[in-house]
């Protein structure tokens, strides 16, 4: 078998070890292009009332984008489960599993659509003329919520197979696609509206790649068991879970429309620099079916958290000296200004101090859902929106630290819930 089917249509499966080596490769051209795609944003556009709409609007369909990503906490584990009982229950599940993407992929999106009116109101720091992008840009990006469902179903059926590389190249994918379209778009129409539409179309062409190498589990399926009842309630309490830790970005994207123009726009750019290192590895795709398989769990959650800290402390202090240096490398051409490089920089900064955290937290949240620890995650993430509500409101109402407000907030918040889990943990082991 060539290595080009390998690593595109091959029904093989790989080792996490080998699928770390093959999708960091991939990743890596994968985030140049959305690089790209972003510096193409900013060249042409640069930051405005329009790109801090483009980016409110996505972080307002991510209220909906939760249930899609429950998948992966919910779904691998069971498919490992069934796969690891016989082929026959694997591809059972597999097809209950895709019947239920299809039906609340088509509900949600109809929920997104009719609650528009009331969900605008998220970003109270906004004026009506901002207001009007941001409405252009959330019903251009309905499609990419549909599509995202399908998405993230097929990848959850081949991670749990043990196909790693072929879900990171539907990633690819989608970020090839959306920096071409964007870039041609940009430089044809100059319309902000080009951003949402080649993002939907994106997702559109990366959910039909990832349905041709999973046609083998396009079938639909429907029937109640233990199995199917215990699912059902994990995703209550994850979708609860997701949408509780989802008020976290809003809380933060709602107090900072009060920061002026910019401000969005600083703040997205400068978490993605600042995740460029877990974004590359995503130590947690593959973690998920390693925990899923491990006799000794809590051996195996020490593995990780030793190899995380040990990796991601080092990155974080780099960025937080180096910020100010790959903005202006990276982005300080064409429409963005000397201010953006600015604002950008000092988002990136603050919120490098976060990435141990940004790694450690998929991981452990996983492994409560394993364990099925689920209804104290919940209460503790309560408690999280409380704080994060308390320290932006501090932060940035009362003590007026602007962007460096908002990014130490994220710090604060998640310290406190690390804290908090790890505590909650012990106690349980007990």
């Amino acid at each position: 078998m060539s290595k080009g089917k390998v690593f595109i249509f091959s029904n093989k499966a790989e080792t996490v070890k080998e699928a770390l080596v093959k999708s960091s490769v991939i990743n890596i051209i994968a985030k140049g292009f959305g690089y790209f795609k972003n510096l193409s944003i900013a060249y042409l556009l640069g930051f405005s009332y329009q790109t801090d709409a483009i980016f409110m609007a996505l972080s307002l369909l991510g209220i909906f984008l939760i249930f899609a990503d429950v998948f992966d906490s919910i779904g691998i584990p069971n498919l490992v489960k069934a796969r690891m009982e016989n082929e026959k229950e694997f591809y059972k599940l597999s097809g209950l599993l895709f019947t239920f993407t299809i039906t609340l992929s088509l509900a949600i999106s109809l929920i997104a659509f009719i609650s528009y009116p009331i969900i605008k109101h998220i970003p109270f720091g906004f004026k009506e003329e901002t207001l009007k992008f941001l409405k252009d840009a959330y019903f251009l990006l309905i499609p990419y919520l549909v599509f995202y469902f399908l998405f993230h179903h097929f990848g959850a059926v081949l991670r749990s197979i043990r196909r790693f590389t072929q879900f990171f190249i539907g990633e690819f994918v989608f970020s090839f696609f959306c920096f071409l379209f964007i870039t041609i778009g940009l430089i044809y129409w100059k319309d902000y509206r080009v951003i949402p539409i080649s993002i939907s179309l994106s997702q559109f062409l990366a959910a039909i790649y990832m349905l041709i190498v999973s046609k083998k589990f396009i079938h639909l399926k429907l029937y109640y068991d233990k199995t199917v009842f215990l699912m059902l309630k994990h995703f209550i309490y994850l979708s609860a879970l997701y949408g509780v830790f989802h008020l976290f970005i809003l809380v933060d994207k709602a107090f900072s429309s009060t920061l002026g123009e910019k401000a969005i726009s600083a703040l997205t750019y400068g978490l993605m620099l600042a995740s460029i290192p877990r974004s590359v590895l995503r130590v947690e795709h593959m973690a998920i079916t390693s925990l899923s398989e491990a006799e000794n769990l809590m051996e195996k959650l020490k593995f990780y958290t030793k190899k995380i800290f040990q990796l991601s402390l080092p990155m974080a202090v780099f960025l937080f000296l180096t910020s100010y240096f790959w903005v202006k490398i990276l982005f300080h051409y064409g429409a963005f200004t000397e201010e953006d490089v600015r604002l950008t920089a000092l988002a990136g900064s603050f919120f490098s101090l976060s990435l141990p955290f940004f790694f450690w937290w998929p991981i452990l949240y996983r492994t409560f859902q394993i364990l099925n620890w689920l209804k104290p995650v919940f209460f503790i993430a309560i408690g999280g929106v409380l704080g994060n509500l308390a320290f932006n409101y501090l932060l940035v109402m009362v003590f007026k630290l602007g962007i460096q407000g908002i990014c130490l907030a994220t710090f604060f918040k998640l310290c406190f819930i690390m804290y908090v889990k790890l505590l909650d943990f012990k106690v349980k082991r007990r």
